[in-house]
C-alpha cells in the first residue's frame, strides 16, 4: 500500500521502498517518504494496522524518522513522513512554480496535512495516527484545531479532500484517478468509519508548543520569531545553525555519538535561508491558535474517542512544564508522558522507547481480528 504515491496530475505510480515522492496541494508540492509494512509483521486475521503520518521539526526532513519508521514497518505498521514547506523535497521559495510566501502559512500547511491524512486513509484503508514533533507538532495541532472546527460545524469531510490536486488511490492502483470523483465517492463510502471531519484516528504531539497564552505572549513570540528570521537572513544557514544547535533546548543532543551529530547537522545545513526565515515568520508559534483554544480542542477530540497523547523528554525542562500544565488543564483527558533519558527530540535520542509508545497507540486504534 505504501509503495504507491501520487504524482502531480493524479497519476499513481510505483515507488521504490523508502523513496521520497510528492504530494500536491493547491499548487504546492510537499515531499513524502513512505515505509511499507513488512509481510512478516502482518497481524493475525488479516486486520490492517492503523498507519502513521509523521511530521518533522524545524530545519529537518523526512529522514529524521528513518530509524523509528523502519522499526515500525517491521511490525506491520505503514509509515508516511510528510515534509513541511521549504524542507526536504518540498518546494522552496526559489523554485519557479511555488505559490509564494502563503505556502508557508501555518493554516495552509495544516490544511495540506489534513488532505494528506485523508489521502493516506484512501490508500491504507484505515485512519492514520498523526504524529508531530516540535514545529511538526505545531502544524499537526493546528490541523487538529481546523478539523475540530469542522466537527463542531457538522463535519464537512470533503472540504479538504477536494482542494488537493493529488490523493492516494482508494482501490485500483493501476489506473489514473479522477481526483474529485474518487474523493467524493470515498467520502460516502468511508462515512461510517471516518470521525466526521477528523481524518486521523489518534494524535501524538512530541515536544510541541500549545500556542500563546494571551495577546502579550503572542506579540512577544512574533517579535522573537521575526528577529530569528532576520538573523538567519543576515548570518546565513551555517552560522545560524551553529547558534541554533547550541541553545539549551538541544543540550541533551551533545550526548549523541559523532555520527548522529554529523547527520543531524548535515540535515540542518541542507536547508536554504529563505525557507527557514519564512517558517519563522509564517508558521511560528505566534501564528497558532491560543493555548486555551488548543487545550479545549484536544479535550473535545478525546471526548469524541480520538486518543490524544503528549510526550516530552525528562531532560527537556521547558516542555516538561508544558506537559505538566496540559495534564492539569485537560484533567487527564490527554495522555501525558515524560520519557526518561531524553531531551527535546525523543525519537532521535530514544528511538526504541518512542517506537514502543507509537506501537501502543497504533494497537489502540486497530480493530481486533474477528473470532474464528
Amino acid at each position: 500500500m505504501a509503495n504507491e504515491v501520487l504524482k502531480k496530475g493524479g497519476e499513481v505510480t510505483s515507488e521504490v521502498w523508502g523513496e521520497t515522492r510528492g504530494f500536491d496541494f493547491e499548487g504546492m508540492r510537499f515531499g513524502v517518504k513512505a515505509w511499507r509494512a513488512s509481510a512478516s509483521g502482518a497481524r493475525k486475521g488479516g486486520v490492517l494496522s492503523a498507519p502513521i503520518v509523521l511530521v518533522h521539526g524545524f530545519a529537518q526532513q523526512a529522514s529524521t524518522w528513518d530509524k523509528v519508521a523502519l522499526s515500525l514497518s517491521r511490525t506491520g505498521v505503514e509509515c508516511f513522513a510528510f515534509e513541511l514547506a521549504g524542507h526536504g523535497k518540498s518546494a522552496r521559495p526559489t523554485v519557479g512554480d511555488v505559490p509564494g510566501r502563503e505556502a508557508f502559512d501555518l493554516d495552509f500547511q495544516a490544511q495540506a496535512l489534513l488532505a494528506f491524512c485523508e489521502a493516506v486513509t484512501h490508500v491504507a484503508g484505515r485512519l492514520p495516527v498523526l504524529v508531530g514533533y516540535s514545529m511538526g507538532g505545531r502544524v499537526a495541532l493546528q490541523a487538529a484545531c481546523l478539523a475540530a472546527d469542522d466537527l463542531r460545524d457538522g463535519g464537512e469531510l470533503n472540504r479538504i479532500s477536494l482542494r488537493s490536486s493529488a490523493a492516494f488511490a482508494p482501490c485500483d492502483r493501476a489506473r489514473r484517478l479522477d481526483v474529485a470523483g474518487a474523493c467524493q465517492q470515498d467520502v460516502t463510502a468511508n462515512a461510517a468509519r471516518m470521525s466526521a471531519a477528523v481524518p486521523f484516528s489518534a494524535l501524538v504531539l512530541e515536544s510541541a508548543g500549545l500556542g500563546p497564552a494571551d495577546a502579550a505572549s503572542r506579540g512577544a513570540l512574533r517579535e522573537r520569531n521575526f528577529a530569528w528570521a532576520a538573523r538567519v537572513r543576515g548570518e546565513g544557514v551555517s552560522a545560524f545553525m551553529s547558534w541554533w544547535e547550541a541553545l539549551p533546548l538541544f543540550e541533551s543532543q551533545r550526548n549523541l555519538d559523532d555520527d548522529q551529530r554529523e547527520r543531524l547537522r548535515a540535515g540542518r545545513l541542507a536547508n536554504d535561508t529563505e525557507s527557514l526565515a519564512l517558517s519563522f515568520e509564517r508558521a511560528g508559534a505566534h501564528a497558532m491558535s491560543s493555548q486555551g483554544e488548543s487545550i479545549r480542542m484536544l479535550c473535545e477530540l478525546a471526548a469524541k474517542g480520538i486518543p490524544v497523547s503528549y510526550l516530552a523528554g525528562e531532560l527537556d525542562a521547558k516542555y516538561c512544564k508544558v506537559l505538566a500544565d496540559l495534564r492539569a488543564d485537560s484533567h487527564d483527558a490527554v495522555s501525558c508522558q515524560a520519557v526518561p533519558c531524553a531531551g527535546h527530540n525523543i525519537h532521535l535520542e530514544r528511538p526504541e522507547a518512542f517506537g514502543a509508545i507509537l506501537e501502543e497507540v497504533v494497537e489502540s486504534c486497530t480493530p481486533k481480528p474477528a473470532a474464528p
